[in-house]
């Protein structure tokens, strides 16, 4: 058996029930979610198809909603791991909000182990 240890963040690793209570944890913070937005384990990813100011208007509600969501559950998203990752070749490239920081944009993002580029 796992010895015992002191956690201050994040999910506990090498265990059957951190995850799982993680996961309860996060499990209403899809509520009200007009895009599509992916969990796993302690990372989240929204996404949408951004061809209208209503398209992008609804990525920057959700945005809003998921930094509510942390408000009240005493939770922060880690600013420096916020990337916007712009794909396709006419995209206009809108920039969004996380509270009142604006999020960066990058070339290239990982997401569960593959690169993805915004080409």
């Amino acid at each position: 058996m796992s010895k015992w240890r002191t956690v201050m963040s994040g999910v506990p690793q090498r265990s059957i029930l951190g995850p799982v209570l993680f996961n309860i944890f996060v499990s209403d913070m899809d509520g009200g979610i007009e895009c599509n937005l992916s969990k796993f384990a302690d990372n989240t990813m929204l996404s949408g198809v951004v061809d209208t100011p209503e398209e992008k208007d609804a990525i920057q509600r959700d945005l809003e909603s998921l930094e509510r969501w942390a408000r009240v559950n005493r939770m922060k998203f880690n600013q420096a791991k916020c990337n916007i990752l712009h794909v396709g070749q006419d995209n206009p490239k809108h920039g969004y909000r996380l509270g009142n920081e604006w999020i960066e944009s990058s070339p290239e993002e990982k997401s569960l182990g593959r690169l993805v580029d915004e080409i």
